[in-house]
């Protein structure tokens, strides 16, 4: 990358910070603009408010969610996290899939990192025990020397699924190894994780890499940006690296100016390779994926105190969400078509669940417990930094509907759905746990939510 290249990104960036967003055509564009199908307004976060949603998060990390993975999901003899569980922990199988060991590591380094005031000091040390363990039992699989992981592995380390192209868990792991390196003041395991990561970025930005998320080789895919501009705004926060400040450069033009699509006001999931627009992706938009890239670079911005590219951020947030949500139902769509009303999206499954949905139209209504953890985490952040209503109002309807539809607390059980149709039809069994979305977005909203209540 040249020294021409990387001051024509960062002049770009701050012509940015002032941009406008533009309106778009279309009947998902207009479900944004029409007054009358807005949902009915919930009450602000006022300092009750605040202060009711922090109790209910700390009780839901530390009394219901966190024992839930300590009695079923963590492999205290070996190390690692098994993730295949039915909603009352009971194993579907023993095996550790790739990305929730890096995942894995990473929840309980920040709980070491971050919530010592909330922890005696036997679970203090014993958390960051946990992370140790799991670390040292994940990284004598990988990687090789192309920097690539298993992506299967049985209980006990045998390698049951090698690597076939999903280069995910490099990133995974690269965001719990500098998380356990800052815990641990381990230098060595944070250059590794800076080196891995510099590795893994070379590979996805090739012309010939394949994601195994694209149907063509070549493909940029927005989540790519996602996982990289996430380690970057981690380890800059404590380390300062030349390096990492072009990678985020480079995120932050990807997920602002490439994939959106001024002609509808979205984020488009995948484009080719030189950035151009893919005819049959120019209107899709995969919105939880676009919201948590958006709040990515939120996060990036209030470490670089750059309000202009917050204030662009919050603008389009706003946006995926006007058009993403079910106004009807409530809850987050998977993904949007602008303007396609004959299009069928085919057979989607809920979850890892066998029963098909089909659906023909603008919008696919698989709900995803996932992306509906993005809208929290999104949300809250833009209320923190604006005290914007409509912010309140999304995080207060999001919240409603993650404790009425997704969480089992009601039924006894402290695991989640992890997605469902329109509708919120319960699946009776669960083959997996999500052992990273739903705890990254109770610790990261319960810090929100005591800095709120301490005004």
């Amino acid at each position: 990358m040249t020294a021409s290249s990387l001051s024509d990104r960062r002049s770009w960036l701050k012509a940015l910070a002032g941009t406008l967003l533009a309106r778009s055509p279309g009947l998902a564009a207009q479900s944004a603009k029409s007054p009358a199908k807005s949902p009915a307004k919930s009450p602000a976060l006022d300092p009750k408010s605040v202060a009711r949603w922090r109790d209910h998060y700390a009780d839901e990390l530390f009394a219901h969610a966190l024992p839930f993975w300590d009695r079923h999901g963590i492999d205290h003899r070996r190390g690692g996290f098994q993730c295949s569980l039915d909603y009352d922990g009971r194993q579907v199988d023993s095996n550790k899939f790739h990305w929730y060991q890096g995942r894995g590591i990473w929840v309980y380094s920040y709980l070491y990192n971050h919530f010592q005031d909330r922890l005696s000091g036997r679970e203090h040390r014993r958390v960051l025990s946990i992370a140790r363990k799991a670390a040292d039992f994940w990284l004598e699989q990988g990687p090789d020397a192309r920097g690539r992981w298993p992506e299967l592995l049985s209980h006990d380390g045998r390698v049951i699924q090698a690597f076939r192209g999903d280069v995910y868990s490099a990133f995974t792991t690269i965001e719990g190894c500098q998380e356990l390196a800052f815990a641990t003041h381990d230098d060595e395991l944070r250059d590794r994780a800076l080196k891995w990561l510099r590795q893994a970025f070379v590979q996805v930005t090739r012309r010939d890499y394949h994601d195994p998320y694209a149907r063509k080789p070549g493909w940029r895919v927005q989540g790519i940006w996602i996982y990289v501009l996430n380690c970057c705004t981690q380890m800059l926060s404590r380390w300062d690296d030349r390096g990492l400040k072009d990678m985020a450069d480079t995120c932050i033009e990807a997920l602002l100016e490439r994939h959106h699509n001024p002609d509808i006001g979205l984020n488009n999931e995948f484009l080719d390779h030189d950035f151009r627009r893919i005819p049959e992706e120019s209107n899709r938009c995969l919105v939880g994926h676009c919201l948590q890239g958006l709040w990515h670079v939120v996060k990036e911005a209030q470490r670089r105190k750059d309000r202009g590219i917050e204030r662009t951020c919050h603008d389009r947030i706003r946006r995926h969400l006007d058009i993403g949500w079910d106004h009807v139902h409530g809850g987050l769509c998977e993904w949007v078509n602008v303007g396609q009303f004959d299009y069928e999206w085919g057979p989607q499954k809920l979850g890892s669940q066998t029963i098909p949905l089909k659906m023909k139209g603008e919008y696919n209504y698989l709900k995803s417990f996932w992306a509906l953890n993005e809208v929290l985490v999104a949300t809250l952040m833009t209320y923190e930094s604006t005290r914007a209503p409509w912010a309140a109002r999304y995080f207060s309807m999001a919240q409603d509907i993650a404790d009425r539809h997704f969480s089992r607390r009601a039924h006894g059980q402290a695991s989640y759905r992890l997605a469902t149709d329109r509708r919120f039809r319960f699946i009776p069994r669960s083959t997996r746990q999500d052992n990273y979305h739903p705890l990254r977005r109770l610790m990261l909203n319960l810090k929100m939510l005591e800095r709120l209540a301490a005004g």
